[in-house]
């Protein structure tokens, strides 16, 4: 799809709530195991809105086709089943759009920027913050506000205006700025996290396995309903833009000497001394480091954060405890969204949906 086109599908819905909107997966880039069915993949949505349940009072009457049995709750109710429950994004799937004389099969969700931000900073459901890990084509931005050199990013690397719009770098003139500090912040807590998760040497290949992987690790429909290899077959085909997206942050661990790395050769070697350790586990997100905090210590009440993490840096197993940790939270919150994903797709659309996914897992 071009961007003209994605800006039309925009078009079918309540444009003026929506404040950031974005899209990813196998119907937006290249994965290794479709390269030559993309456009028969269903493209996947993400509508970050300014108001919800004005949101879904409006969609409810341009597009109620799109909802199950829920919209009869009304936009009230839709918006509470949206926060109360899952990872605090509602889902319409498999829903058909035609544009001139092209069909289309969508998927899309809505979430409050209040919400996204965040899950974006906290990792509260690490859902779409894990999404946001990835490269994603950002579809619609606030009005920037003025600059005094509009193509230069917070990076101070310019910015082609004609190449394609994927999140890349997160410049503060492309979104935002407090979008953009939580989407920037949210690709920092991925690579402390991956680079606690490391050896000492390792490829940008490993390492952007290792983000790509944080958000499908304790995800139940990677064992029934996703194909195996899904973690690599995003990351190969992608590996130009996982470079440019994580760049400014891993030039910034290497000039800040816990790490050395070559761009030319793709070879990536960290410091694994105590003081290194500290510094990454002391800047994970807020969600993460409680959930070890609570589990491996056992301690729900007022703790001194910084003793516990210090405590976890002399402990040789400090990776296994924040994988379990990052494994826990996608765990609960994947089987909590899928659970809401039933009822907001309806049981005929869950069972299709779940049909592809077996048959496309199946295949490989």
């Amino acid at each position: 799809m071009n961007q003209l086109l994605f800006e039309n599908i925009l078009t079918k819905f309540p444009n003026k709530y929506i404040k950031f909107a974005f899209a990813y997966g196998s119907g937006v880039f290249k994965q290794l195991e479709n390269q030559t069915q993309n456009n028969k993949s269903m493209t996947d949505f993400v509508f970050v809105v300014n108001d919800s349940i004005k949101f879904h009072d409006e969609n409810l009457k341009l597009n109620s086709s799109h909802y199950s049995f829920l919209k009869y709750l009304g936009p009230y109710y839709l918006n509470r089943i949206q926060s109360d429950f899952g990872a605090a994004c509602y889902y319409n799937t498999l829903v058909p759009l035609k544009i001139d004389a092209e069909k289309f099969l969508i998927k899309y969700g809505i979430v409050s920027e209040e919400a996204l931000i965040q899950d974006l900073y906290d990792w509260d459901y690490l859902y779409l913050s894990g999404r946001l890990h990835k490269p994603v084509r950002i579809l619609k931005k606030p009005a920037p506000k003025p600059s005094p050199d509009t193509n230069t990013s917070t990076t101070g690397t310019k910015i082609d205006s004609n190449a394609e719009d994927i999140n890349l770098n997160y410049s503060l003139d492309s979104v935002s700025k407090s979008i953009d500090l939580a989407l920037q912040t949210n690709l920092k807590n991925a690579l402390h996290t991956a680079l606690l998760l490391l050896p000492e040497q390792f490829s940008l290949f490993d390492l952007f396995l290792c983000i790509t992987s944080l958000s499908y690790t304790g995800d139940f429909r990677m064992i029934v309903g996703e194909n195996k290899q899904k973690v690599e077959n995003i990351v190969t085909p992608q590996m130009e833009r996982f470079i440019h997206l994580y760049r400014p942050y891993l030039i910034k661990e290497s000039i800040e000497n816990r790490l050395e790395l070559n761009f030319e050769n793709g070879q990536v070697c960290q410091s694994l001394s105590q003081n290194a350790v500290y510094h990454h586990l002391s800047l994970l997100p807020k969600n993460l480091i409680q959930t070890i905090i609570n589990h491996k210590f056992k301690t729900t009440h007022y703790y001194d954060l910084e003793e516990y993490i210090y405590k976890l840096t002399n402990r040789i197993d400090y990776k296994d405890i924040v994988r379990e940790a990052a494994s826990s939270i996608v765990k609960k919150s994947s089987l909590s969204q899928s659970m809401k994903g039933i009822l907001s797709a309806g049981i005929v659309k869950s069972v299709d949906y779940s049909f592809r996914k077996l048959k496309k897992m199946a295949k490989k």
